[in-house]
């Protein structure tokens, strides 16, 4: 599957598309409570996957597939 870069956001992008501090994501990422990827010493994060967490209020339902670039 081939993953689409524009759709890919680092922490600052989901700050942006959120609306959420840099204070909340670093927290929610260390409580695994957002769906995010360790690519080596980043964080990235998928913008369909936090698009289904927000329509979920926040909850995780499904582990996360591995990120394949």
């Amino acid at each position: 599957m081939k993953i689409d870069k524009e759709k890919i956001l680092t922490i600052q992008g989901v700050v942006e598309y959120t609306k959420l501090s840099k204070s909340t994501i670093y927290k929610r990422i260390m409580e695994n409570q957002i769906p995010h990827h360790k690519l080596g010493s980043r964080t990235l994060f998928m913008v369909d996957e936090l698009d289904h967490w927000i329509r979920n209020d926040g909850s995780m339902d499904d582990p996360l597939p591995e990120l394949k670039i």
